[in-house]
């Protein structure tokens, strides 16, 4: 049922509306019970509460206020709706404008801010403002400042004052100057603001390792010592939960591109902040916002690197569709965009094991119609070569049309990834390997189409066709499905040499985690991102849970990390039988929360 209201949420002191995805979902809670539900959107899990009105993000724990503006009929208006009369007065008092200065933003004066915000709220787009006793030329299509004396051109934007923004740019530039009183942070300046801040601490070999990787990955100009855009830009990755191999291809990109221009990084940065605010994007930069950040340096009188990665990517958006017309770029997104980074397409090729039985007798033996009984792969274009990706007791990777299935029934589009082979097939290896076995296989509740699943929320973050993945759930009652069961299960689970690859059925992953034990530093990585490095507390069955340390927040962080995630050990941990020991004593502790290790 559509809204009968615009959906929005409180940013800092202003409304901002929210998403359709997100719209759809609060409909459909408010006619529903419980009025909670959950969405993923740019890589985080937020939960909307359509009975509390509020949005939390359940990685950082952040809520933000809902409303439905413009609601209309016997109930009156929202009962937080806001004076209209007022919120444009309100909303110039709110903003100020910031120009880019030396690697970083600078408020310009109250005075010279309320002229450019009153005259945008005017409908101004290109004026002459008098500031200091100059006079400059503002245009707000391009997000720029000139000075008609000088004819130097800087960029500007129109911030939030009073905004309440999860941790951006801003937040990462007052930490870094917190660290680095002279502008250069190493390993060293990392593990003095630690200790400065837990003189007791007793993680000193996790915090020294952890501080030595961190500086190591920030140090793009390999000079030793972390500037602050490198700090800035590494954070951003954090934040955004980029793919390792995402980032690292970006990275490597920067690295090279810092040794033609050692200002092209900070620039960057600037060019995803300015394009955001222009935009208007709540969470991140929209695909019209790209591609007008894009126009905006392709016209620029300047012949910087930047202008011509723009001019690349506007003629490949002339020639097909560079993003989805609702696409939100993270800054990780905007930076593998701009530097080429290109979408392949990605199938569910479907293969009837039944070879047409099931659609001329399934509903006389299964009880229901079913047009095949599905065996799916998952088919990637790359444009060195297309590959097919499926389980039959190990994940295999094929040429399409060399498995043992023959000729699929149907080649069904499912959209988009930015994903990479060689990242693709090292999610497979490190996080599907252990759960996708022989032993483990079932026709049933464990089976090709599940991994098709996996691998698609991987590459797109999209479920495949329920027709597909639910069929099973259909059928299992059945007596036909039973009895065929341990046959189907040796069959389509015992597949073993094949032409292309395999992954080894976990056999590394479980011998590295039977060398695991509490006090073990280990380096994991939580599906695709960056290898965290974390002190092993506790080990289960499947998992263990670790501290790691967060040396933005200097905070110790808890996490539970599955089996298929740990990818080596650093330090050995206690012995077995010690650990063991260690357990009983923490189990049988009669003060909860007090260590008996001291």
């Amino acid at each position: 049922m559509p809204s009968d209201g615009v959906w929005e949420v409180k940013l800092g002191s202003k409304w901002a509306p929210l998403e359709p995805e997100e719209v759809a979902l609060l409909d459909r809670l408010l006619h529903s019970h419980p009025k909670v539900g959950r969405l993923q959107r740019r890589g985080q899990e937020y939960e909307f509460d359509a009975e509390k009105m509020t949005q939390t993000n359940l990685a950082t724990g952040k809520a933000r206020v809902l409303r439905r503006s413009g609601l209309s009929g016997p109930s009156g208006p929202s009962p937080i709706a806001e004076d209209r009369a007022n919120a444009n007065e309100d909303a110039k008092e709110a903003q100020v404008v910031q120009v880019w200065l030396a690697g970083d933003w600078k408020q310009l004066a109250p005075a010279e801010s309320l002229q450019i915000v009153s005259k945008k709220e005017a409908g101004g787009q290109e004026f002459s403002i008098r500031a200091r006793g100059v006079e400059y030329h503002i245009d707000l299509r391009h997000m720029t400042q000139t000075n008609l004396s000088t004819k130097r051109t800087r960029t500007i934007r129109i911030v939030d004052s009073a905004a309440e923004q999860d941790m951006d740019f801003d937040n990462f530039r007052s930490a870094f100057k917190e660290r680095a009183a002279d502008g250069k942070l190493t390993k060293e300046v990392l593990v003095r603001g630690w200790r400065k801040k837990w003189p007791d601490s007793e993680d000193l070999q996790l915090l020294e390792l952890t501080a030595a990787a961190v500086a190591k990955e920030m140090d793009l100009r390999g000079s030793g010592a972390v500037d602050m855009t490198c700090w800035n830009h590494f954070w951003a990755l954090q934040r955004d939960h980029a793919s390792y191999h995402a980032a690292m291809e970006v990275n490597q990109q920067f690295t090279a591109a810092l040794k033609k221009d050692s200002q092209v990084l900070g620039r960057m940065q600037m060019h995803f902040e300015t394009a955001v605010t222009d935009s208007g994007g709540a969470h991140g930069l929209t695909s019209g916002g790209l591609l007008k950040a894009c126009e905006r340096l392709v016209s620029s009188p300047q012949g910087v690197l930047e202008k011509q990665w723009a001019k690349e990517l506007l003629q490949h958006a002339a020639g097909e569709e560079v993003l989805e017309e609702d696409e939100v770029l993270s800054y990780c997104d905007f930076l593998n965009v701009m530097f080429g980074r290109k979408r392949y397409k990605v199938y569910l090729w479907m293969y009837d094991i039944s070879d047409g039985f099931a659609a001329r007798w399934s509903w006389l033996l299964l009880g229901q119609s079913f047009k095949g009984i599905w065996h799916t792969g998952v088919v990637v274009e790359w444009p060195d070569r297309s590959s097919e990706f499926w389980f039959g007791g190990k994940i295999f990777e094929s040429k399409p049309g060399t498995t043992p299935f023959g000729e699929p029934m149907e080649k069904r589009f499912l959209g988009h990834t930015y994903k990479k082979r060689t990242e693709t097939w090292e999610f497979l290896t490190r996080h599907c390997a252990s759960e996708f076995t022989r032993e483990n296989y079932d026709v049933l509740t464990h089976n090709c189409n599940h991994f098709s699943e996996k691998l698609s929320m991987f590459l797109r973050n999209e479920h495949i066709p329920d027709e597909v993945l639910k069929q099973p759930d259909m059928v299992m009652q059945t007596i036909t499905a039973r009895a065929l069961r341990p046959v189907l299960n040796r069959w389509l689970g015992g597949f073993d040499a094949q032409e292309g690859r395999a992954t080894d059925g976990g056999e590394a992953a479980q011998r590295l985690w039977e060398s695991i034990s509490p006090k073990s530093i280990i380096e994991f990585v939580q599906e695709n991102g960056r290898p965290l490095l974390g002190e092993v507390t506790d080990v289960q069955a499947d998992f263990c849970e670790v501290d790691c340390l967060d040396l933005l927040q200097q905070a110790k962080v808890p996490s539970t990390v599955p089996r298929s995630s740990v990818t080596q050990m650093l330090r050995a941990g206690l012995p077995l039988a010690a650990a063991a020991s260690v357990s009983r004593m923490q189990s049988s502790s009669a003060c909860p929360g007090i260590c008996p290790l001291g």
